[in-house]
């Protein structure tokens, strides 16, 4: 998932540092941010730190990526494509269409948190339901997943902080003391 670079940069940066990743939700789920969060986050988000946060939230395909590790949005698809209709799928599609253009459009804004973005896709006017049932269906899906998608992610950036490092010794403990379970 992250090499061990990419995992440093991670653990500097978020070890003990929930604040920041409450900073960094706002910012992606349009929530209004402090001057200090404001602050915080231009202090925080170097170009490295925002590499490796944006590498898993909008991935694209790239060839050093690990075996069996490649991986986009897309892929989120999988079952839905193997038990849907072409026609099931459109709404599906339409969806992701819009989880894709809102994650750029949010990264845009987190890479310049000092300027307000005019943004296309609001989060909180995908909630808005009207009598257009298929675009219900649609607006939905895609604000439904972008929630979990990004709270879920964020909270994977804390536990990957919050782990300790070990040496191989622990290491073989660990694993031989977890197979006897």
């Amino acid at each position: 998932m992250y090499n061990r670079q990419q995992l440093e940069i991670i653990k500097h940066t978020f070890a003990e540092n929930e604040e920041l990743l409450y900073s960094i939700r706002k910012v992606l789920l349009q929530l209004p941010i402090t001057d200090e969060q404001r602050g915080q986050l231009k202090t925080a988000m170097t170009k490295d730190v925002f590499t490796v946060v944006k590498m898993r939230l909008l991935p694209s395909l790239d060839g050093d990526t690990p075996l069996t590790q490649l991986g986009d949005l897309y892929q989120s698809l999988n079952n839905d494509l193997r038990t849907k209709s072409v026609l099931d799928m459109a709404s599906l599609f339409q969806s992701k269409k819009i989880e894709m253009e809102y994650l750029e459009q949010q990264f845009k804004q987190l890479e310049n948190v000092d300027e307000k973005l005019n943004p296309k896709i609001i989060l909180d006017d995908l909630k808005n339901i009207t009598d257009d049932f298929e675009l219900n269906y649609i607006n939905t899906t895609a604000r439904n997943f972008l929630l979990s998608y990004v709270d879920s992610y964020l909270n994977m950036v804390k536990n990957l902080a919050g782990q300790k490092d070990e040496t191989v010794e622990e290491q073989a403990k660990r694993l031989e003391r977890d197979s006897n379970k």
